[in-house]
């Protein structure tokens, strides 16, 4: 590199390896009723420095509540700290966190002509489909400039089909894909323990050294919560409008080219749906815009 010449946080030598954890979490699971499913990854650095800012970050602004933060049980009670404290993460993931922990979220829309329900049989295997796309997804877009990448998966603990293989399915799939794509489009893609570490939502549950991941699986889904309120807005909570109305503004801002978002975004955050009439991505619309101010923020 000539001397002088610095680096952009997306512009990285030749050879460049990096470490990151990867939170997934879902919402709208249930396609009888609803027709998008979301899945959101957000990809953490793993080495101390980062991981533990980031982890400092979210505990700093609980203020000493303990309590899960679950974006279906946030409710307009001012004495409520949990909907204080989403606000709070919010605030601190967009304007600190987004600079080296970058989220990407992935729709199936269920109700397209071109959806091909046929293929998911049962319903765990559009999940762990989705889900695939959604880590895969982060990864391309995300971490384009590493060579290499070393990942730690992690997922929250919920009641499964016996036959369900998703903590086997998910990383293999993904380092399958990883596989295919030519070097430069994808990094190498290595995965820690081959499985999907799973976590308790709740921190009161989590065991002392899952209590940090257990952070970020909550912060997972608040922004994927968000996001699925900016394309449904289905809530009778202000707190959860406000929100969908802040995920809203940042998805139109990440779909304008870099050069014109105001938000610095660009490869930060990401909001893909699928399948359009041919069967690709598309941008969807929103159902949230126009619904009035936000309240809160």
């Amino acid at each position: 590199m000539p001397a002088g010449q610095q680096l952009s946080a997306f512009e990285v030598s030749p050879g460049k390896t990096g470490r990151f954890c990867v939170y997934h979490d879902e919402s709208g699971t249930d396609t009888t009723h609803d027709r998008f499913q979301l899945h959101g990854a957000l990809l953490v650095p793993s080495e101390e420095t980062h991981w533990a800012q980031a982890l400092a970050a979210l505990m700093g602004a609980r203020r000493g509540y303990d309590g899960r933060i679950h974006f279906v049980e946030l409710r307009d009670n001012a004495r409520n700290p949990k909907s204080h404290i989403a606000a709070e993460w919010v605030r601190v993931y967009f304007g600190e966190l987004s600079r080296y922990c970058y989220y990407k979220c992935m729709i199936a829309d269920t109700h397209a002509p071109s959806f091909k329900a046929a293929r998911f049989p049962r319903p765990f295997q559009l999940y762990n489909y989705t889900a695939t796309l959604a880590v895969f997804g982060s990864i391309v877009w995300s971490l384009k400039q590493y060579d290499e990448v070393a990942l730690s998966l992690f997922s929250e603990s919920i009641t499964r089909p016996d036959e369900d293989n998703f903590t086997a399915f998910l990383p293999s799939e993904v380092a399958r894909r990883a596989r295919l794509r030519k070097l430069g489009d994808c990094p190498r893609v290595t995965i820690s323990g081959g499985q999907v570490t799973l976590v308790p939502g709740d921190p009161r549950k989590a065991a002392p050294e899952m209590k940090g991941h257990c952070e970020f699986i909550q912060l997972t889904d608040l922004l994927t919560g968000a996001v699925a309120q900016a394309l449904n807005a289905p809530a009778s909570q202000q707190v959860k409008l406000d929100l969908g109305q802040i995920a809203a503004g940042w998805i139109v801002d990440s779909r304008r080219p870099p050069w014109h978002q105001q938000h610095d975004l660009h490869r930060r955050f990401s909001v893909s749906c699928y399948p359009d009439a041919k069967g690709r991505f598309y941008d969807v619309p929103l159902a949230i815009e126009g619904r009035g101010q936000m309240r809160l923020f």
